[in-house]
């Protein structure tokens, strides 16, 4: 009798060891899966600033050798003034605007890390 009982806990305790580790299992499944598509994310947003970055960088480049090339054709100081002030205005509203679509981008990227940061928080 004493027999039985002792089986039948040590079976109660390894259905319940199963299932434990069963539902462990699938929960390490669905983080491993949540991570993966965050990180993906992640990538997609960090290689989409990089490019942002390239593409700014470039047009700046060709903002510089414009402004070069027109400074060859200057006759006066007040022509080199004019054509500096147009330039140097024209670069701190395009500095502006390039500085908006970074922090956005930059956001974007960040976002999916976040998220996961505070759902782990929450489950803690």
């Amino acid at each position: 009798m004493t027999e039985n009982v002792v089986r039948h806990t040590a079976e109660r305790g390894a259905a319940h060891a199963k299932d434990a580790y069963r539902r462990t299992q699938e929960a390490a499944g669905e983080t491993t899966k949540v991570m993966e598509q965050t990180y993906s994310a992640a990538s997609k947003g960090a290689a989409d600033f990089n490019l942002h970055l390239l593409d700014i960088t470039q047009a700046n480049m060709n903002a510089a050798f414009d402004f070069a090339r027109e400074l060859t054709h200057v006759k006066s100081l007040p022509e080199f003034f004019e054509l500096s002030t147009a330039h140097v205005r024209k670069q701190v509203e395009t500095l502006t605007k390039q500085t908006q679509d970074l922090t956005q981008l930059a956001t974007q990227a960040a976002q999916p890390l976040q998220t996961v940061g505070k759902t782990f928080n929450q489950s803690s």
